[in-house]
């Protein structure tokens, strides 16, 4: 009987302990305060096997947390309008319901930040503190109050203020003036620089390896030009893998860190093969060979061939790195012989070029100078020769942009002038110059602007030439994937009397493109191109305007265009496909 008894006893317990769920409804909140409301909720961790007893414990206790739960986003002073607990004994169900109203939120009254130690000097401060995460008038939410102590730690951390410590930090409320003042003290101590530099690796030369460095020793340390060292190492394709270890228990007496770099460099050799289709150029096909590193001074050489239906050409280059990173001397030699429908040339090149970087008004430029050797044999219309060029060249290039393969905001200019002079290595006199551009803006949410524009001119009577003798090469012909779109590859420019296209003095093209994001890596396109190249201003400019299709590929941007050559009487289509970066 006693067995029987407990067992009864023990069934009822069960039935009453299981039998009482609750379902608990927050109004008036939401998003990140609604989810931390439930959180501190006692009576929602649980919904089951809750007595009633211990429901309505629970709930008496709601009030409190829900106040509590608030204050990290700055509402002290809310409202809880209603606050209920009712029973449905049909299915053994409590629900729970409460209604907030937050108020207003607590404002900072004052912000008091104290930095004592070398960060007092540090030019960088001002700029930190410009970009605060709390600020005088701002709601007092503590995770902007915990983002703002984190900030002072990275800031520290990255300039190079190892010792730091924040000594005060605290949160003063007054109730009755419905404010707050935060109270931050902060002492960087010494700031900690960079040591002697070493590097762990046979190959190079230290005086090749020093045209990578970000610092030089006894800089104050920058967190932010190591990293930028170690993205130079690896961005130079003679490094697999780049370690830059600051050992931060080793500083000297002037608090010098030493910096030891830690370098596997890659293969000597690598090998590329390609191939592709252009409309322009046909099926296409490359192969290569470069040797990374050919001394420990890090000369490089690379011969590159290159097929298509209307090319074959061969490259080769010799590259001579110098003592900054983005100079270096470029000697090639080449061969090219190009057959297209209006013309043939076979050309022979040699050249040297210097490239490195110039600062202009502030604005840092790409710049390459060079003389260039050119032996061309052509034909093209009624018109056959051999030129002999010796042409002193300079190009100037700047880029900005957000990303230079897929651009949302950004732009390219580009200017190119060259020349050869009777007489001095050429058998004929001309001077050339060539500006182009282009322009990307992101349009609305999904869209795209691209404009994009180019202009020659080519100076050879009043030199004493006879544009006759300029090789195709050195003719300005327009028509193309990346001219006047509709039109066949170098199919625009001016004629001779027998209607055969022979390409002009001069050279202008204009392009608007408008491109709409339909899918992740997907756009649709629409253009209208504009241009020719021509002898005399009063020549025809040639129109062609078209839709395209765009896809962000593994392997780059592809762009499939279908255009229309509008100033042609029976308006021919042609299609043309494009792969490469945006910039």
């Amino acid at each position: 009987m006693k067995i029987i008894f407990t067992l009864v006893l023990l069934a009822i317990s069960v039935v009453a302990y299981a039998a009482d769920k609750i379902e608990v409804t927050i109004e008036g909140l939401e998003g990140e305060i609604l989810q931390n409301v439930k959180a501190y909720l006692s009576i929602g961790e649980q919904n089951s096997h809750l007595s009633a007893r211990r429901i309505q414990r629970l709930h008496k206790q709601a009030n409190e947390e829900i106040k509590q739960a608030l204050q990290p986003f700055g509402y002290y002073r809310p409202k809880i309008i209603s606050a209920e607990l009712t029973e449905s004994k049909q299915d053994s169900l409590w629900q729970a319901r409460y209604v907030i109203e937050l108020g207003e939120p607590l404002k900072i009254q004052a912000v008091d930040i104290n930095f004592s130690g070398d960060a007092k000097q540090d030019t960088m401060l001002p700029k930190l503190l410009a970009n605060f995460p709390i600020k005088l008038g701002d709601t007092l939410t503590h995770p902007n109050y915990d983002k703002a102590k984190q900030l002072l730690h990275s800031f520290a951390e990255e300039r190079g203020y190892f010792d730091t410590d924040i000594t005060k930090h605290n949160i003063y409320i007054d109730k009755d003036a419905y404010t707050a003042r935060i109270e931050l003290d902060v002492d960087t101590k010494q700031r900690y620089k960079f040591g002697e530099i070493t590097f762990d690796q046979k190959l190079f030369e230290e005086a090749f390896l020093q045209r990578f460095l970000t610092f030089k020793p006894s800089d104050f340390y920058v967190g932010s030009k190591a990293i930028e060292l170690k993205n130079n190492l690896l961005g130079s394709d003679y490094f697999t893998t780049a370690d830059v270890n600051i050992n931060r228990t080793e500083a000297d007496e002037d608090l010098q860190l030493p910096v030891n770099i830690v370098l596997t460099p890659r293969k000597p050799n690598k090998y590329t093969a390609g191939i592709g289709y252009g409309t322009d150029t046909g099926v296409r096909g490359s192969l290569g060979w470069e040797r990374r590193y050919f001394n420990r001074h890090g000369h490089r050489f690379s011969t590159n061939l290159e097929l298509s239906e209307i090319q074959q050409s061969m490259t080769n280059r010799y590259t001579i790195p110098l003592s900054t990173l983005d100079s270096f001397i470029d000697i090639t030699a080449g061969y090219r012989d190009e057959t297209t429908d209006i013309s043939e040339s076979e050309v022979l090149l040699l050249g040297i070029s210097k490239h490195h970087s110039r600062s202009i008004f502030g604005t840092e430029i790409s710049e390459v100078i060079g003389l260039e050797y050119r032996d061309e044999r052509f034909a093209i219309g009624s018109d056959t020769g051999h030129a002999k060029l010796l042409m002193p060249n300079v190009n100037w290039t700047y880029i900005k942009a957000d990303s230079r393969v897929y651009t949302l905001k950004g732009y390219r200019i580009g200017l190119n002038v060259r020349g050869a002079l009777d007489g001095f290595g050429s058998n004929i006199s001309v001077l050339q110059t060539r500006l182009d551009g282009k322009f990307i803006h992101k349009l609305f949410n999904k869209g795209r602007i691209i404009l994009r524009g180019e202009m020659g001119n080519s100076f050879v009577s009043i030199l004493d030439g006879d544009f006759r003798e300029l090789p195709p090469s050195v003719r300005f012909f327009a028509g193309g994937d990346r001219s006047v779109r509709g039109y066949d590859y170098q199919a625009l420019g001016p004629k001779n009397p027998e209607g055969q296209v022979v390409g002009g003095k001069n050279l202008l093209v204009g392009s608007t493109e408008y491109e709409h994001k339909i899918l992740k890596d997907w756009s649709l396109a629409i253009f209208y191109d504009v241009g020719n190249a021509y002898n005399d201003v009063s020549d025809t400019l040639k129109h062609g305007a078209g839709v395209g299709v765009r896809w962000q590929s593994p392997v780059g941007l592809i762009r499939i265009d279908v255009a229309a050559a509008l100033s042609e009487e029976d308006l021919p289509f042609r299609l043309h496909i494009t792969i490469g970066p945006d910039l």
